[in-house]
């Protein structure tokens, strides 16, 4: 079978969410496959990373969207159903979500979750200029065609599978859920000397609370900073917050929300952090906290528990699904709440011990691989379905 696959993420310098799901899919299947062959359609130039996942079976294309403003669509509802249909594809998949709507060939697509359903619920927006409105009719509109003509949608967790099926009317055996994992890097680290050194790179003290900031509000920082502030004196003073931005958008009022309380001595934000550092960071962590008010699935929570750090999280949408037994929950719109959850890990070491086992046991049972052979299954599938169409 010949599968093609948008691999524009793979290419792209945003780190995370599309990104990750992207690489380690696809790197997954390079390794879990040697009998299908793979199309891989990029949108810039992929260098050696092709010829890097050591597949004889794996091709790259690099299928530009160089138009101003209308580049994405052009080269998803045009470029690309032309190079389907050029290169005798049988199945195509988009795992992010929108997709090419008039392919040759069977459509499996990826739906992290529903938030891009409903943005105003969980996002903000710095922009409302008029390609900014023409982005997101397309980011809502596009992925609704191409989730009711696919002939398979994937998915990352069962709350996604049932936001999808709720808001969509879709059939519960078109939508399957295929787990990500935290990538192999993510683990404990021994070597004192990296450690130390990752340490004073970012000029934090010996002991410090972890959490990942975003151009999104849903990750609810203004939330952990409010809870942060109510810890004790004592415990702030030994224990800084440290917030990794990914995208500087909402810093600045939290910065402000940092000042207004009195935590400019207490909170740190870390921008610009590779993965390499990142590794690190969980690794030195004394706890990481994780209080999103919606996730379709949450990977940071898997590489922090990979890393050894136990875990305080919200208890919402697919968080529970992953953290399971292995984190404290509680309700991210509760900063009392949130803040009592912090202080028991902070002042209780054996059940700090014990969410850190918990965690790391936790974590081994999600597996890229075995997303790869389920998302294999899903393609197979797909085409006995198409056979027995063409017996029939």
């Amino acid at each position: 079978m010949r599968i093609g696959i948008d691999a524009r993420f793979l290419t792209h310098p945003q780190p995370g969410g599309f990104k990750t799901y992207t690489e380690n899919l696809i790197s997954a299947l390079a390794r879990v496959d040697s009998e299908n062959e793979y199309f891989l359609y990029t949108d810039r130039a992929y260098g050696d990373l092709i010829s890097s996942l050591n597949n004889p079976n794996i091709h790259g294309r690099v299928v530009s969207g160089e138009l101003p403003f209308i580049g994405v669509p052009w080269r998803e509802q045009v470029k690309l159903v032309q190079y389907v249909k050029k290169d005798g594809i049988d199945l195509f998949h988009s795992p992010c979500m929108t997709a090419p709507m008039n392919l040759s060939c069977p459509l499996v697509t990826t739906v992290h979750d529903m938030i891009w359903a409903s943005p105003k619920n969980f996002t903000s927006r710095n922009s409302w200029s008029l390609k900014r409105r023409f982005i997101d009719w397309y980011n809502y509109f596009i992925p609704k065609y191409s989730i009711r003509h696919a002939a398979a949608v994937i998915t990352v967790s069962q709350a996604s599978k049932k936001s999808i099926i709720e808001a969509l009317g879709m059939n519960p055996e078109l939508v399957t859920v295929t787990y990500e994992a935290a990538g192999s890097v993510f683990q404990r680290i021994n070597d004192t000397d990296r450690l130390e050194a990752v340490r004073n790179k970012y000029k934090l003290s010996s002991n410090y609370i972890l959490a990942l900031g975003s151009a999104d509000s849903r990750k609810n920082i203004k939330s952990l900073i409010t809870a942060y502030g109510q810890l004790p004196a004592g415990l702030k003073e030994k224990y800084l917050l440290a917030i990794i931005w990914t995208h500087p958008f909402l810093s600045d009022e939290l910065s402000k929300q940092v000042v207004d309380l009195g935590l400019g001595n207490c909170v740190r934000f870390l921008r610009q952090v590779s993965n390499e550092d990142l590794v690190l960071l969980y690794n030195i962590a004394s706890l990481f906290v994780f209080p999103s008010c919606y996730e379709g699935f949450g990977l940071p929570l898997l590489e922090a528990m990979a890393c050894g750090v136990p875990v305080v999280a919200a208890n919402n949408s697919s968080i529970p699904e992953v953290v399971g037994d292995a984190g404290l929950l509680v309700d991210a719109q509760d900063p009392k709440g949130l803040a009592e959850a912090i202080y028991r890990v902070l002042t209780d070491q054996e059940l700090k011990l014990h969410l850190r086992e918990r965690g790391l046991k936790r974590a081994a049972q999600f597996s890229w691989d075995q997303c790869g052979r389920e998302t294999m299954a899903v393609y197979t599938n797909i085409a006995h379905m198409q056979q027995k169409k063409k017996r029939n």
